[in-house]
């Protein structure tokens, strides 16, 4: 049926509807009959107009509502997609920002020997601090050094994590108390980079040369200590790590335990008395030993229970910054005792000389000992 057609039949329904006379038109059309017969026949007074026209009104409508319902939920699903999306984003950032921080790299940007004085690098500036200086942090990150507040220019809240940098410089040490509590204590010639306060799920810091560790509990949130060639995990424990370059890794267990894990990711479980060996980033060997000549730096002593002379040297060269060697002759000589480190090196030399005899040969930048 064609547009014209169809507008004729409509118009002879209008004219049905209206009950006009229509017998010309009915009679003149060829399918007139047949539309007077299909509209007479229809129980036209069971037909409310009316009523259809309402009930399609509420389709309508209804329709309309489900479409507006179906917008909304996919609007709302669009919404909750996109505030998760974000909130993932955010929190996946500052997961990176804690997790994934290369400490090591902070640490090789300064060197422990290149100070004269105990340094303390923050984000805003450079402090140089007393020998056995105590340097503390609140919950918040807010630092004290023996027990004065560091005020820094324009400080505000600190939501990012912040790491700060400590150097101890040849003959000296200094202590620190982390924002959880873990206190720290870093020999002559090291450094420990931390963050101002701890966020996230795990503790972690950087050390190399030689500390002391006291940490503070905390089962849900594991303290990790990264060096050269090894990671040590612990819940809270005492402990000592020394590696200073160039020479052997020991970690030494007080109290607690701990787990180290290599460079080739070897695994080692800790309990107290453990003496741990790394070499080049390998694990060597574990033993039994009395930790108390190992940590006895903490208290400014260095005990001698039969230490060949050589072994002495060496780590006084360290801690006072010196080169000291020695004659093979007198170096495998065994040295019973006790040094005050708090002394000066011609002090402690001389003290040694007391129970071993040899000659000290002294100039500004070394010592030689010869039988």
């Amino acid at each position: 049926m064609n547009l014209k057609e169809y507008f004729r039949l409509a118009g002879l329904f209008g004219k049905l509807n209206s009950q006009e006379k229509l017998e010309d038109d009915f009679t003149t059309t060829p399918e007139g009959e047949t539309l007077r017969f299909f509209w007479e026949s229809c129980e036209q007074e069971k037909i409310n107009a009316s009523s259809i026209i309402e009930k399609t009104r509420i389709k309508i409508r209804e329709g309309e509502k489900k479409r507006r319902r179906n917008y909304l939920l996919i609007t709302s699903v669009s919404i909750a997609a996109s505030v998760l999306i974000c909130i993932s984003t955010i929190y996946f950032l500052n997961q990176t920002t804690i997790v994934d921080v290369d400490l090591q790299a902070i640490a090789e940007g300064m060197d422990s020997q290149a100070v004269d004085e105990v340094t303390l690098i923050t984000a805003k500036e450079q402090l140089n601090l007393d020998e056995d200086a105590f340097i503390k942090y609140s919950k918040e990150g807010k630092v004290a050094v023996n027990s004065q507040v560091i005020k820094e220019e324009g400080e505000k809240a600190r939501d990012e994590q912040e790491y700060n940098q400590l150097l101890v410089p040849p003959g000296k040490r200094a202590r620190i108390e982390l924002s959880d509590g873990t206190r720290l204590v870093v020999n002559s010639q090291s450094k420990v980079v931390y963050p101002r306060r701890f966020k996230g799920d795990i503790r972690k810091i950087y050390a190399q040369g030689e500390v002391f560790l006291e940490v503070a509990h905390d089962k849900k949130h594991p303290f990790i200590v990264e060096s050269d060639g090894f990671n040590l995990r612990v819940l809270g424990t005492k402990f000592s790590i020394s590696n200073y370059k160039g020479g052997t890794t020991n970690i030494v267990l007080v109290e607690g335990s701990v787990e180290v894990t290599d460079k080739n990711e070897k695994k080692a479980q800790l309990t107290p008395n453990d003496l741990l060996n790394i070499a080049d980033g390998a694990i060597t060997s574990q033993k039994r030993v009395d930790v108390a000549e190992y940590i006895s730096w903490v208290d400014g002593i260095m005990l001698l229970n039969g230490n060949e002379l050589s072994q002495i040297i060496q780590k006084l060269s360290i801690y006072y910054g010196i080169s000291i060697q020695c004659d093979p002759s007198v170096g495998s000589e065994k040295v019973y005792g006790k040094l005050d480190l708090k002394d000066d090196i011609d002090e402690v030399i001389e003290c040694i000389r007391q129970t071993l005899p040899f000659t000290i040969e002294r100039s500004d930048t070394s010592i030689y000992l010869n039988k």
